[in-house]
């Protein structure tokens, strides 16, 4: 058995947090049943049997907690005050045992948990009272030892008293560093959760006012969907761990480029991506950084595990975004805009960008445009629609390399 389990002899079957008060309890008893059985067989030919028991009897208090995690600490203070009372009537105050009265006060607070303050600080007052009676009822020196011995006996009680409050508050702070540098390490985790979740901005919102309805209508927002053509019939055929597999590299590729572009992720619904620009910051040119996002997309998807052929449809306009859910939230966006990108996708063509009228006219100084011609889009019946080509200053400058 090992030193660590020696230390939690008894406590397994508390909570952590009790659990460290009742190592500590542990540890003050087998250090002060160690002192006293020091002090009574410091003379061998004449040993001491009442602090022999009294030493066996602390050394015993742990197993008290499997009654109650009170029980041990409560017996440990009510031992020590009945063997320093017994010495000082027998020796006198001289020789320093009533240094163990205060040594009680803070071990009690520590051993008993500050939620019990109260039964602490009596056993602090009961511990005075007992000092102050005994220092006006009992001699100095009843002679029962040589001074010389009493001397000793005052320097060896300061010391091991000195010790052991040293050595339980060393462990008790040091069980405490690390519980707190555990609950660090663990908010830090939720944070990033957090962070991973919700746009940062939202998050803080959320950590300022917890039961806030988070809610915001933005005039100027371009929406992107994605979607991995054919992968209904191709999933069939997959194994799950492949096919998990190959969602997740495409859709942590997406991820990389979306942080590039500064664009906000918004979910995955099977093999759909949905990403936003101008929400929820807004920003002058959402719509060119979705466009750049999405012909970065187009151009990476074949290289990604099998080759995925994407379809990409992209709008812009007004939208509402906020956070819904109270378990399981997250922040999504609705509009009018939404459901145009959503149509786009839909209607689109594998390996191609479509876009909605407005968010052509938007960047068409930019960017060149393929049109399509009119579809039938639902619920806005036939709409003019165009392909996302490239960049004009992409198709310039390879126009001057030829």
């Amino acid at each position: 058995m090992g030193l660590n389990a020696v230390i939690a002899f008894g406590t397994e079957r508390y909570p952590e947090k009790v659990a460290r008060r009742l190592r500590a309890v542990n540890i003050t008893a087998w250090l002060a049943a160690a002192g006293m059985a020091l002090f009574a067989i410091k003379r061998p030919t004449d040993p001491d049997p009442f602090t022999i028991v009294t030493a066996f009897c602390v050394a015993s208090t742990p197993l008290l907690h499997r009654f109650s995690p009170v029980a041990a600490p409560l017996a440990l203070v009510c031992l020590g005050f009945v063997h320093a009372t017994r010495l000082i009537l027998t020796i006198g105050t001289g020789d320093g045992i009533f240094l163990l009265f205060l040594t009680s006060a803070p071990l009690s607070l520590l051993l008993l948990g500050v939620e019990r303050y109260r039964l602490a600080a009596a056993l602090s007052a009961a511990g005075v009272v007992l000092v102050i009676v005994l220092n006006f009822t009992v001699p100095h020196d009843t002679g029962d030892i040589p001074p010389l011995a009493l001397k000793i006996n005052f320097s060896l009680n300061f010391a091991l008293n000195m010790m052991l409050v040293f050595a339980v508050v060393l462990y008790v702070a040091r069980q405490a560093a690390r519980a707190e540098a555990a609950a660090e390490r663990e908010f830090e985790r939720s944070e990033g959760l957090l962070r991973n979740i919700l746009p940062t901005s939202i998050a803080e919102q959320l950590k300022d006012a917890p039961g806030d309805v988070i809610a915001r209508r933005h005039d100027e927002v371009s929406v992107l969907f994605a979607d991995m053509a054919g992968f209904t019939a191709r999933a069939g055929s997959m194994s799950p761990d492949r096919l998990v597999r190959l969602l997740n590299g495409v859709f942590s590729e997406f991820d990389r480029l979306a942080e590039i572009h500064g664009v906000e992720k918004i979910k995955t619904s099977g093999d759909a991506y949905m990403a936003v620009s101008g929400a929820p910051v807004a920003r002058p040119n959402h719509a060119e950084a979705l466009a750049a996002l999405a012909l970065d997309m187009l151009e990476t998807a074949p290289r990604l595990q099998d080759g995925v052929p994407i379809r990409i449809g992209l709008a812009c306009g007004p939208v509402v975004a906020g956070v819904v859910g109270s378990k399981k939230f997250f922040y999504d966006v609705w509009g009018d805009a939404v459901n145009v990108a959503a149509r786009m996708e839909s209607t689109g063509v594998a390996g191609r960008i479509q876009v909605s009228p407005a968010f052509r006219e938007r960047i068409s100084g930019d960017f060149l445009f393929e049109p399509r011609g009119k579809i039938e889009v639902k619920g806005k019946g036939p709409m003019e629609t165009w392909f996302l080509l490239g960049r004009k200053d992409a198709a310039a400058a390879q126009s001057v390399a030829e």
